[in-house]
């Protein structure tokens, strides 16, 4: 299966690992970071030489390229789409900008199946900028992306991956290194979170996963997360 995030930094936290601890799976993230729609859609407008292609979470090669051009360098089974994370619960910000990126997306690879990857709400002590777009309120962030998400992907036709629904299970469950699976209050920690973060990504397209275990990270802990995220 091959798999394409058209993103930004969360994508690149859901991407990470997922080549790593699958069978079957070729998996690349189109970066920049906290990349909007509205920016993806110019982009692709004006086939925009701007994004890292990355593989494990790094850049591969040694040029910035298009979107336009990876679409179209190989027959991607995948193509998961998502915005910035502090407009995630913001419906109004999708709109045109989604339909744009949808229209270019299903013109440049029209046999690929397009998923919208739900992202996950800020760490309770969070100093990201965009935390006030929710009262600086972790949950109250979490249900207006669920809610955003799920209307989007509704109206649009598209899976989702819900990456978002998952990290909040977990953040009820166990906090496994003290700091809600992040690393900075809203990127995705590099033991747990971002393990969670695949996991999700790798039961939804029900990839084989591996006994893979992040540098740091505990194996009887990621047989745990495992565990909650089959029970969810």
């Amino acid at each position: 299966m091959k798999i394409l995030a058209l993103g930004n930094s969360f994508s690149e936290d859901c991407t990470a690992y997922l080549e790593q601890m699958t069978e079957g799976a070729l998996v690349r993230n189109l970066y920049i970071g906290g990349c909007s729609l509205e920016r993806h859609a110019a982009n692709l407008r004006g086939d925009v030489a701007d994004y890292e292609l990355q593989k494990d979470g790094r850049w591969i090669g040694e040029r910035h390229v298009s979107a336009n051009e990876i679409l179209l360098s190989d027959a991607w089974d995948v193509i998961t789409v998502q915005q910035v994370s502090q407009l995630s619960g913001m419906y109004e910000t999708h709109g045109a900008h989604l339909a744009a990126v949808l229209a270019f997306l299903r013109a440049l690879c029209p046999t690929a199946c397009i998923v919208w990857n739900q992202t996950w709400a800020y760490a309770t002590y969070s100093t990201h900028g965009g935390f006030v777009n929710y009262g600086g309120d972790r949950e109250r962030m979490h249900e207006a992306i669920d809610a955003t998400a799920h209307r989007v992907a509704r109206e649009n036709d598209l899976g989702i991956i819900e990456t978002g629904r998952a990290i909040a299970y977990l953040r009820r469950k166990l906090t496994p290194d003290g700091t809600e699976l992040c690393r900075d209050g809203f990127h995705l920690s590099f033991d747990y979170g971002r393990y969670a973060a695949a996991y999700t990504w790798a039961k939804y397209f029900a990839l084989q996963v591996s006994d893979f275990v992040p540098t740091g990270a505990d194996g009887t802990r990621i047989r745990e997360i495992r565990d909650l995220l089959d029970n969810v």
